[in-house]
């Protein structure tokens, strides 16, 4: 679709007029509000801007411009929605014809995993015998196989294959699927088959589960990083309870496919599995944009209950609240349910322990009391929000019975030293990055300025240095900044955009931001370099580097002290 087309679009179609046409909008200061239309509410939460054409609801998190508005209420296409606009304001629309060899590469192998799930879900009901057996052992209903699509892999090298070559796809874009060996066979073979779902719901990878445990191979196969699927980046489920972990508030985590599927069943509706890795700061943040609340239900056994603190330390570095619900040692969420009953399952999650009274209570993990001690300091040092922070160290020590004063002191003998440059001046955090995207999206002028001396390495925070990147490749040339939602397929991604533009531009000059951005790339090699130096401490190179590092930190740490100061 041309971009002038639905610039144009957006133009003529006041987002208040076109909502408000819905349903009654209230005033509110500069804004306007309405209870959500997108889910059950109580208090409006629904903010529509008339100065920056977008809506918000800071409840739901769902946000968009006029057109995708109009498309999720009334549950029509983008380009019905976009037709419909173009009529109201007197517009026509010319479409232009897609030429398939223009396809890129993204859209085909989405194509590819749609037609190789609805593969795997046919040799499950023609060729399964054996694996519907298992899922029927495992107590796994046939409306959770149809609603998660489970399948099954043949115990072919090449049945996937072949069954593409059928369907028009061109061999040579097979290896760029993960879903093929270096010699092209099939990479599933005989397995139980497990989409792993994006966020709009389009499946993006596969989990491969044996069957016997004479089968070679892992317990599991999963998906390579593909164009299309970073491993760490999903979470198995979410497609589905993201709108029941944002009612409820709170999110349920386990670890594997059969876990998710269990407490699924068993009405545990706002659930997600890590898809068996350690919880990454990816997945943490993803599940942020629903709740604040994280309940860890691991296995109960040693690893299951390491892999939960690991997890719990991880959330609440991130600035969110984690319990740990405790199983028996024997158990994993799976097992529980199909002994007890899910009353019992749910006394545990409500019993649920902060991290510091989960160690303290626990006789599994082998720890004693100061190595416990240890694990909760190593998390308060890498609490950026001093008030969090704070509090944690009161919760510890009521719950240890240690000394405020201790804890303080031990916090500090830990810190890293900053090569003389203090945490306060120049530590940046990652709300910076969140600060400069929000001035960019309000200010085009200003955008250029930073496009001129920033590129997306200055970035640390994955879904900003995405957005980053988009604004680089087509900014320039839009209209409207909220032209920018219809770039992006990616939701999580689309609410953030309409969440930065919709708020207002921090007060701190470009210039300052532009330089905070520089000053923390430039301490992350510093550290990095320390760490190099460590470990070859007769390397000049090294040294030489770090001297200029701190030449450079100490320049722009002068303007941003000078402007501070006047």
């Amino acid at each position: 679709m041309d971009q002038n087309q639905i610039d144009e679009v957006l133009e003529r179609n006041n987002i208040v007029d076109v909502i408000g046409s819905y349903f009654p909008l209230k005033k509110a200061g500069s804004n306007y509000k309405a209870r959500c239309p997108f889910h059950d509410e109580k208090t409006a939460s629904f903010v529509v801007s008339e100065k920056k054409q977008i809506f918000k609801c800071f409840g739901c998190g769902k946000a968009g411009n006029v057109i995708t508005f109009v498309r999720d209420y009334e549950k029509i296409s983008f380009l019905e929605a976009l037709k419909k606009l173009a009529s109201r304001a007197g517009l026509t629309i010319q479409q232009t014809k897609v030429n398939k060899q223009k396809q890129t590469k993204r859209d085909l192998i989405y194509k590819i995993y749609s037609i190789a799930v609805n593969y795997y879900q046919e040799n499950l009901q023609q060729h399964g015998t054996f694996a519907k057996k298992y899922l029927e052992d495992r107590k796994i209903s046939d409306a959770t196989i149809k609603k998660f699509q489970i399948g099954y892999a043949l115990d072919s090298f090449g049945g996937l294959k072949n069954y593409l070559l059928k369907n028009s796809i061109n061999e040579q874009i097979l290896q760029n699927t993960g879903l093929f060996t270096a010699n092209n066979n099939d990479l599933f073979k005989e397995r139980l088959m497990f989409p792993i779902h994006d966020h709009n719901g389009k499946v993006i990878a596969f989990g491969g589960r044996v069957l016997r445990e004479d089968q070679t191979g892992g317990k599991y196969v999963n998906s390579p990083t593909t164009d299309i699927y970073t491993k760490g980046n999903e979470l198995y489920g979410l497609f589905v309870t993201r709108y029941e972990i944002s009612k409820k508030d709170f999110v349920i985590v386990c670890e594997g496919y059969t876990d998710f599927l269990r407490l699924y069943e068993n009405d545990f509706t706002n659930s997600v599995a890590s898809l068996g890795t350690s919880l990454t700061d990816s997945q943490v943040s993803l599940l942020g944009r629903y709740t604040n609340n994280f309940y860890m239900i691991y296995d109960g056994d040693k690893a299951g209950r390491k892999a939960a603190v690991r997890a719990a330390s991880n959330i609440i570095k991130k600035g969110y609240s984690a319990k740990i619900a405790t199983l028996p040692e024997t158990d994993d969420p799976d097992s529980f349910l199909l002994k007890n009953s899910r009353e019992l399952l749910q006394k545990i999650i409500s019993d649920a322990k902060p991290l510091s009274l989960f160690l303290l209570e626990d006789e599994i993990l082998g720890l004693d009391k100061k190595a416990k001690l240890n694990e909760l300091i190593e998390t308060l040092n890498e609490i950026e929000d001093e008030i969090s922070r704070e509090l944690m160290v009161k919760e510890i020590s009521e719950i240890f019975k240690v000394s405020e004063h201790a804890i303080i002191s031990k916090i500090r003998k830990r810190r890293p030293r900053r090569d003389g440059i203090t945490n306060n001046a120049t530590l940046v955090k990652v709300s910076e990055e969140k600060d400069i995207l929000t001035m960019i999206l309000n200010d085009k002028l200003k955008y250029k300025k930073v496009a001129q001396e920033i590129d997306s390495s200055y970035f640390f925070t994955e879904i900003y240095k995405i957005i980053y990147s988009l604004l680089l490749e087509c900014f320039e040339g839009m209209g409207q900044a909220s032209g920018l939602l219809e770039k992006v397929d990616d939701k999580i991604i689309q609410n953030t955009i309409a969440e930065l533009i919709i708020e207002d531009p921090p007060e701190i000059s470009i210039e300052d931001a532009i330089n905070n951005l520089k000053l923390r790339k430039l301490q992350r090699e510093l550290v990095q370099i320390n760490e190099l130096i460590e470990n070859d401490s007769k390397n000049m190179e090294l040294f030489s580097r770090k001297k200029e590092l701190k030449k450079q930190i100490l320049k722009i740490n002068k303007k941003v002290v000078r402007k501070t100061l006047y």
